[in-house]
């Protein structure tokens, strides 16, 4: 792939991820996850309470695939614009081990 393939891909994926806070199946998923008190959110994961910055959108099956990572964009699209269901509030730690884990899986493979 030519650098400005690359340069391409990399616009155009960053510009769907920002299209992708304003979908309806991550705010429905958001509202799930919020407590009555101002601005606090539970893990999901957890369950710990956590101030909405110590939290982060999850999706529950990764937008990239671990182990074939980025196929086309149609599967990109798909996985990042998916359900409701598809999408988990995360405390960072769960977050962040989460995300480790799937990164064994892709030094792996």
């Amino acid at each position: 792939m030519s650098i400005k393939d690359k340069l391409k891909k990399n616009f155009v994926i960053s510009q769907l991820r920002r299209a992708s806070f304003r979908w309806e199946g991550r705010w429905k998923s958001e509202k799930r996850s919020k407590l009555k008190t101002r601005g606090e959110y539970f893990c999901e994961e957890c369950g710990l309470v956590c101030k909405k910055k110590d939290t982060q959108m999850d999706h529950t099956i990764p937008v990239v695939d671990p182990i074939m990572g980025f196929t086309n964009f149609d599967d990109y699209i798909d996985r990042l614009f998916c359900s409701e269901e598809g999408f988990k509030r995360l405390c960072k730690p769960c977050h962040e081990e989460k995300t480790e884990k799937e990164n064994i899986v892709r030094r792996e493979s």
